[in-house]
């Protein structure tokens, strides 16, 4: 029996784990829950046998703060922050080789609350008025 597969390969960007070309969009909304689960890694995984995905931010291992967990092949981001802004990179070994699936997860929010922030972040002081 024939099988005929499509495959795409990339290389890596310069000095990234990954091709900025092939990577998966996310969107949060601050101080809600996120999931982003490790897609289209199905073909990748050995039947009967829970997968070993390693997670990376910015193409780093991390030490992931407490709110942060793992299920199966999700990252689960219990209450997001507006550091939770990057890349999520999710590695898969599959025999000798490593697959890799990069999601850039960007963050939206109230817009008092995004302002509080980004003046919080940059030591500013300010007033918000309602008129």
């Amino acid at each position: 029996m024939k099988v005929s597969i499509s495959l795409t390969v990339g290389e890596n960007d310069t000095g990234l784990c990954y091709n900025s070309k092939m990577k998966y969009f996310e969107k949060a909304e601050l101080s809600k829950s996120k999931e982003i689960s490790c897609p289209e890694i199905e073909d990748f995984l050995f039947p009967f046998r829970e997968p070993e995905i390693l997670w990376y931010k910015e193409c780093k291992s991390k030490t992931w703060r407490s709110s942060i967990g793992f299920i199966k092949d999700t990252l689960v981001i219990r209450e997001v922050r507006e550091d939770d802004i990057g890349n999520y990179t999710c590695e898969v070994k599959y025999g000798i080789f490593v697959v890799r699936r990069t999601t850039e997860l960007t963050v939206t929010g109230n817009h008092r609350l995004l302002l509080h922030l980004i003046c919080k972040k940059k030591k500013f002081n300010f007033v918000i008025k309602q008129t």
